[in-house]
């Protein structure tokens, strides 16, 4: 029955040629102008999971609560010294906040005002009695810089200090090697055009870190391919315009959840075009290998591009917008669609070679096409629609358009527009069938020693199924990324310290009350390091702390406040130079030992100094004067700390903490061993069972993680599931022979094992994007099985040397072309999707070409034709 309606709509087509093609080309074009006006991706990576989940609800209500911590972007300002990066971020914000246009917020988590005044309440009392009291015994050195924080009154100091007080004993050459090598160090950088810095806090905390952070939320498009994009260019056009890199030698780099989603979308796009270039002539070079006729190939590409064109407007009316995953539609629809193209063509040359005519050639084509042909696109489809009842919803919106334009938009046009089409444009008849006449000998080894072939080959399948054991799953998105691009780059480095909260895990309290008893139970669990909630804010022992920093300030508030002396000419800088450099040689000569290697190297670079030209001195005074004049600010601010309470936090810093409606936020850091990689996925994982069993509640981080990566890995078993099913039930249906049905699954299935030992040898971990390579190759391996299948069923055999192999194998060349097209992505999670998918169209192939007819066998004897007196004698009966 499908045979005869499919053969009668291709005369149809046949018949009414051109009224099918013009109706068909309309169609194209209509839908060319409805995808190009309302095309549109939807950018927001937070929509691809179904978010009714309870862990997905838990983080979407600590987003809801703390709105700020929602598509954020970190600009991370780096800079030789501590001070200069605190001084560069201090002006970008300042800058960023007056755009109120492009950013809802703009926050300097760990620094401003408020941390510079009262940074000091924050250690322990012991270590802010040594540090003032520090403080207040070097008030004769302070004095002497706060007069005079310019190269030449540092060249001055350094003079002095080298003369009678080294001269005592009261200060010791070796002491000062640390000075004297950093203030080489920074000169050598100003003399080499390098950006250097001497860092004054740095001498005294040599792990201070060179980086300061700003927060903001940008306002995004979701309708842009890079949704941040318009953002992040005002934030580097704030940076050029205050000139941080010439001033502070500081430069910007930005992370954050928005940046990652934008430069993952890019290294997406990036060679895009070129590839689909080179995959549509490497196509179009497939393409005419199966045909061997430019108006054949002609009438397949016409139909492969009216298809793509219905097919990308219909996914557009279905989902309204695309998504990261739902876009690779298009790469599908050419490498799976095209195949029924090839799989008709092919046919019709068979056909042409004893037909008289091309409408003839065209019914003995759809005659022997229509079962396989119909049954695989049914196949195919099925295995994409498999993905609907998912709950990754990404990969369920991919089905819904890929299943739809495979099954009602690329089959159907190969069986009325492409038949019309060869039916016009009348391709010439072909001397030779096609096929690889050359194979003979293989088919007939083949057929010769199939026990041992089969049996050998299910012994190799067997053996590596151990291998299986160590399939792994990669759950870490961020291996996904490119890990090249500023943003991922850029966490990377950051990650690298568990203080910088990348792998933090949070619980939503009902007041701060019960966050803090939270916090204070979680931070015993062993797998725990450090718990903060807002009162994290608020300093123990502040009475004592500010006792010792009012003495400090007492002591030093005349030498912070005085006036600085105005700045002597380039020719004082010169001798001050010149002076202090034979001060170090002295100094090293008549004490010899640590501390004099430094003295020379220093003297050495001062000496360079003195001899560069006024523009390099000038930016000698950036590179070790301003650092000190920031400094001095920095201590005066410090010393007028003053008690902090819960209430008097800023507000912004309380917003990050607690909710409006008094709910309190429980930030989680996981225990990092020393020399242990932050990012170890084992130490994670063990973190995340270990919060989640002691406090159920919490949400984000790696929890968010593995449980998304839980519910992808369910969805991928659910769709393989029912794609099994729904492929069996119409192999059931159409073959109506349980054996046969066995025939076309178990190869099937021993290439699915292959294909995942393979992933083993070649160290190539299931992840998040590439996982969608099996239940897909399912749908499109039972397809070529099926051409095997029903040819044997009709008496064929000699497969290899058949033009069914050739058209099997060239379609999978097709595909394999532009699955091969997303190995080629700059984007790893794309380009490991092709790398399996390839893989497993390989697998597939070899499956379907190799051990499909050695399992067969020879095809079954045809059932002979009654003779004339069993007619007679039936019909007696009747």
């Amino acid at each position: 029955m499908l045979t005869s309606l499919i053969s009668r709509v291709v005369r149809l087509s046949v018949r009414h040629a051109p009224l099918v093609i013009a109706a068909a080309l309309l169609l194209g074009v209509v839908s060319a102008v409805y995808t190009a006006r309302h095309f549109a991706i939807n950018t927001d990576i937070s929509g691809l999971i179904d978010t009714n989940a309870a862990w997905a609800k838990r983080g979407k209500a600590i987003d809801t609560a703390f709105p700020h911590r929602d598509e954020s972007t970190l600009v991370v300002v780096s800079a030789p010294a501590p001070e200069l990066a605190r001084e560069a971020a201090d002006q970008l914000a300042a800058r960023l906040r007056q755009d109120t246009a492009s950013f809802r917020s703009v926050e300097r988590p760990g620094g401003g005002a408020f941390f510079e005044t009262n940074g000091l309440l924050y250690l322990d009392v012991a270590e802010v009695e040594r540090v003032t009291q520090q403080l207040t015994d070097a008030k004769p050195l302070l004095n002497r810089l706060a007069r005079d924080p310019t190269v030449t009154g540092l060249s001055s100091l350094l003079s002095l200090m080298l003369s009678t007080p080294l001269a005592n004993g009261d200060v010791k050459l070796e002491n000062m090697a640390g000075l004297f090598d950093a203030s080489a160090t920074a000169v050598d950088a100003v003399l080499a055009h390098r950006s250097g810095a001497l860092s004054w806090q740095a001498l005294l905390a040599p792990d201070a870190e060179r980086r300061s952070f700003i927060e903001v939320r940008p306002v995004v498009d979701y309708g842009a391919l890079e949704a941040g994009q318009a953002a992040a260019e005002r934030i580097r056009g704030a940076a050029q315009s205050l000139q941080l890199a010439q001033h502070f030698g500081a430069h910007i780099a930005l992370t954050g959840s928005r940046p990652l989603a934008d430069e993952e979308f890019a290294s997406v796009a990036e060679g895009a075009i070129p590839n689909a270039v080179a995959t549509l002539m490497l196509v179009l070079i497939i393409v005419w290998l199966a045909v061997r006729s430019g108006r054949l190939m002609l009438a397949v590409f016409v139909t492969l591009l009216v298809g793509l064109s219905m097919t990308a407007a219909a996914g557009l009316l279905l989902v309204g917008a695309l998504n990261l995953i739902s876009v690779a539609f298009a790469v599908l629809f050419v490498g799976i669609g095209i195949d029924f193209g090839i799989q008709f063509a092919v046919r019709y040359r068979e056909a042409r070679l004893g037909a008289p005519d091309v409408e003839g050639a065209l019914r003995g084509a759809a005659r022997s096409i229509a079962m396989p042909l119909a049954l695989a696109a049914a196949a195919t489809g099925a295995s994409f629609f498999s993905f609907l009842p998912t709950a990754y919803r990404g990969i369920s919106e991919l089905g819904e358009i890929a299943g739809v334009g495979i099954l009602f938009i690329a089959f159907p046009l190969s069986v009325t527009l492409l038949p019309a089409l060869i039916a016009v444009l009348k391709p010439p008849a072909q001397q030779h069938a096609p096929g690889f006449r050359s194979l003979a000998p293989v088919d007939r080894f083949t057929a010769r020693h199939r026990k041992p072939l089969l049996y050998g080959t299910l012994a190799l399948v067997v053996a590596g199924l151990p291998l299986l054991a160590h399939l792994r799953f990669d759950f870490n998105p961020l291996h996904l990324k490119d890990p090249h691009s500023e943003s991922m780059s850029t966490l990377l480095t950051l990650a690298q310290s568990p203080n910088n909260g990348v792998n933090d895990v949070a619980v939503l309290a009902p007041d701060l009350a019960h966050a803090d008893a939270l916090a204070t139970r979680i931070k015993a669990l062993p797998e725990v390091g450090r718990t903060m909630t807002a009162s994290s804010f608020v300093p123990a022992d502040q009475a004592v702390k500010l006792a010792a920093i009012q003495r400090a300030a007492a002591a030093l508030a005349p030498v912070l406040s005085q006036t600085p002396i105005n700045q002597a000419g380039d020719g004082a800088r010169i001798s001050a130079l010149r002076y202090a450099a034979g001060m170090l040689d002295n100094a090293a000569l008549d004490h010899p030992g640590k501390g004099a290697p430094e003295a020379q190297r220093l003297a050495a670079a001062l000496r360079r100094l003195a001899g560069s030209d006024p523009a390099t001195r000038d930016r000698a005074e950036d590179a070790i004067a301003l650092p000190l004049r920031l400094s001095l600010r920095a201590l005066a601010d410090m010393l007028r700390a003053t008690p902090i309470t819960l209430d008097s936090l800023p507000p912004t810093l309380k917003r990050q903490w607690i909710a409006e409606d008094g709910r309190a936020r429980v930030a989680i850091s996981p225990r990092v061993m020393a020399g242990q990689d932050p990012n170890d996925d084992v130490m994670l994982r063990r973190f995340t069972e270990g919060v989640t069993a002691a406090v159920p509640e919490a949400a984000g981080g790696p929890i968010s993680i593995l449980h998304s990566a839980d519910t992808i890995v369910a969805a991928f078993y659910e769709a393989s599931a029912w794609a099994l099913v729904a492929v069996t039930m119409l192999l059931w249906l159409a073959l109506r022979r349980f054996t046969d049905v066995l025939r076309t699954l178990v190869p099937l299935l021993v290439s699915a094992l292959v294909t995942l030992e393979l992933c083993v040898l070649i160290d190539l971990p299931l992840n998040f994007a590439n996982i969608i390579a099996l239940p897909l190759l399912l749908g499109i391996g039972v397809a070529f099985k099926i051409y095997y299948v029903i040819a044997w069923r009709e008496g064929r055999s000699d497969f290899l040397q058949s033009g069914l192999t050739q058209a099997v194998i060239l379609s999978a060349a097709t595909t394999a072309t532009a699955f091969g097209s997303l190995w080629l992505s700059h984007h790893p999670g794309t380009a490991s999707m092709g790398k399996l998918l390839s893989l497993s169209l390989f697998c597939t192939l070899i499956g379907a070409v190799f051990f499909q007819p050695i399992l067969m066998g020879q095809p079954p004897a045809p059932r002979a034709s009654p003779r004339p007196s069993e007619l007679r004698h039936n019909r007696g009966r009747e």
